[in-house]
């Protein structure tokens, strides 16, 4: 079986050596072949985008490269539970397998592919609790009286607007000495 390991630590200080010889050993063992390495020190909260080595690993999995990635943990593929379940998605989606050794999970079995389902019901989960913690976060904030959005212009900023404009003053001019956007200037002077 084609493999490919894919190793990240989240800081330049750290090293990924220990999990890239245990992963070769336990290939070696199982008999996969590892035709790809790919690793990486940048966080695990960073979006596949901004993930180099992790994006290449995606694309390549499109193209069947390889018939399994072998991590050293799952928390090596995402840190936030979105992340992580945008990936093994998008993986199992290209019918690549992952193997986690610290847990042992290998979506190749019954036992890893039911993992992999409870891991998008706690997905689903996190993100209903989190809008319902920002519904009453937000909430509580209009209680306090917290305005929401953009603040309003105040009635210094508008007689300085139209004191500028009627002096001859252009709409950049405007806009960097009040502090405000174009839009605003426009809206005011109308």
């Amino acid at each position: 079986m084609k493999v490919a390991i894919y190793a990240r630590v989240s800081t330049v200080d750290q090293n990924y050596e220990g999990q890239l010889e245990e992963l070769h050993a336990l290939a070696e063992r199982s008999g996969w072949e590892v035709v790809e390495v790919y690793s990486e020190k940048i966080s695990g909260t960073k979006e596949t985008e901004d993930r180099p080595e992790l994006k290449r690993m995606m694309n390549d999995a499109k193209l069947r490269r390889f018939e399994k990635v072998v991590v050293w943990s799952v928390d090596r593929l995402g840190r936030s539970m979105r992340n992580l379940v945008l990936v093994l998605t998008e993986l199992k989606d290209s019918k690549i397998d992952i193997f986690s050794y610290k847990q042992a999970i290998d979506t190749s079995t019954a036992m890893g592919s039911m993992f992999f389902q409870f891991l998008g019901i706690f997905s689903e989960f996190e993100n209903t609790i989190r809008k319902e913690r920002q519904i009453v976060g937000i909430r509580k904030a209009k209680e306090r009286g917290v305005r929401f959005g953009r603040k309003p212009t105040t009635e210094a900023q508008i007689a300085k607007i139209q004191w500028m404009k009627r002096n001859g003053a252009s709409i950049r001019a405007i806009c960097k000495e009040v502090k405000v956007s174009p839009n605003t200037v426009y809206a005011v002077l109308q």
